[in-house]
């Protein structure tokens, strides 16, 4: 039920930002977009975003003022927390902070009494301001809670993102199960790669210098790499709390699916 009010949640700040000329700068994408956009079969927590084009001025505190009209439009209370992180990281977060037992109230009323009195449930909004070129945008009709444009990647372009995070991020504590999770739902829809976004994100992140291509043989390999060295129990233990208990996917989380799904992919 948290979840589901979330989602709602998440629904009306999209349709709050896209009234704005948010989305002139900046494409939803990550795990979110794929659960709202394109039915990926598990519950995403937060908004991710980034900016498609140079903007040294951006700001996501700009935007708040439409997501509270939204909210304020259906006589809901929140709170907003903002936290930027450190330049070098470039990235800019906003939560949207609500009363967990209020929201209860509204809808769910028979649970009000198993709620902590003071307990949030959050909507992080986050935009990454590392823009690197490539990327191929669409628009896309969101119908709930009302009709929104919403600016996202391409599927091929997501996929690359996705990859981006699989092969750059450091997995020091526990495996992000959810990276691995959306990079099998793209392998089951076909999904071909933007091999020239994918390029461009690994160097901006240092993952590759500036003078190196990466071609699909590379990529290919350097992929087998890492899924050798992935706990996938620990992966499967981090996804299974955002999907449903009979869910498909998280059925094949084994090392040898991972290493043969490779062959698979192709460049856009």
């Amino acid at each position: 039920i948290k979840n589901a009010m979330k989602e709602a949640l998440q629904n009306i700040i999209l349709v709050g930002i896209s009234k704005s000329d948010f989305f002139k700068y900046c494409a939803f994408y990550g795990g979110t977009s794929l659960r709202i956009i394109r039915n990926l079969p598990r519950f995403s927590e937060d908004l991710d975003f980034t900016l498609v084009e140079n903007k040294d001025d951006f700001k996501l505190s700009d935007y708040t003022k439409y997501i509270e009209i939204e909210l304020n439009s259906l006589g809901l209370e929140y709170k907003i927390n903002t936290k930027e992180k450190n330049i070098e990281i470039s990235v800019e977060n906003i939560y949207f902070n609500f009363n967990l037992k209020s929201l209860f109230n509204i809808s769910f009323k028979e649970y009000e009494n198993q709620i902590i009195d003071n307990e949030l449930l959050s909507i992080k909004i986050e935009v990454e301001k590392k823009y690197f070129d490539g990327g191929i945008t669409e628009l896309k009709l969101l119908t709930y809670p009302s009709f929104a444009q919403i600016r996202t990647f391409s599927i091929e372009t997501l996929f690359a993102s996705k990859l981006i995070a699989i092969l750059n991020r450091k997995c020091k504590t526990r495996v992000k199960g959810r990276d691995y999770y959306d990079y099998l739902f793209y392998i089951s829809l076909g999904t071909k790669v933007n091999l020239l976004f994918l390029e461009n994100g690994l160097k901006k992140f240092g993952y590759l210098e500036c003078n190196e291509k990466l071609s699909l043989e590379r990529l290919k390999k350097d992929l087998i790499d890492k899924f050798e060295s992935v706990d996938f129990n620990s992966a499967l233990n981090d996804v299974k709390k955002f999907v449903d208990a009979n869910d498909q996917i998280t059925k094949s989380f084994n090392k040898d699916i991972f290493i043969s799904s490779v062959d698979l992919i192709e460049a856009f």
